[in-house]
């Protein structure tokens, strides 16, 4: 009995090995900045530390979204900061394209009232294990006033 379950364990143990390319996270490392040139689009720069919240959102070869602020993880950006990232995804994808979709507000409610900005960026997915790409954020709304 006991050499039945040795050899079933080897078998399990080939599968798992043979198997172990087919499921390999890639990662992608997305630079988030925030536009700060008015003429194109971007903040004034002292408008850019009152950004609480930022969503982040990801589509096409596959799927996620997370929040990212107020406090305790990384917003509101201190010291007249402009670059939020790196902001690492992790997927299965390998193939595809990955839509990175990142939306500011200057609260931490995140209707569209208090939107400030957006930025998208396509990536396309790759057998790489690391992906590195920036994104940048320009100005959309004038955000809550409360």
């Amino acid at each position: 009995m006991r050499a039945a379950r040795l050899v079933a364990t080897w078998i399990v143990g080939l599968a798992a090995l043979a198997g172990a390319g087919c499921n390999d996270f890639h990662y992608y490392d997305i630079t988030v900045s925030f536009n700060i040139n008015t003429t194109t689009g971007g903040y004034p720069q002292a408008e850019v530390g009152d950004v609480q919240t930022i969503l982040f959102n990801v589509s096409g070869a596959d799927n996620g979204s997370f929040r990212i602020g107020p406090n305790g993880n990384g917003l509101p950006l201190m010291g007249g900061a402009t670059t939020l990232g790196p902001v690492e995804f992790s997927t299965f994808a390998d193939s595809g394209t990955l839509n990175f979709t990142v939306q500011a507000f200057n609260s931490t409610r995140t209707t569209q009232d208090c939107k400030t900005g957006e930025g998208t960026k396509a990536v396309m997915a790759t057998t790489a294990s690391t992906t590195m790409d920036a994104l940048m954020i320009n100005k959309t709304g004038a955000g809550c006033t409360q």
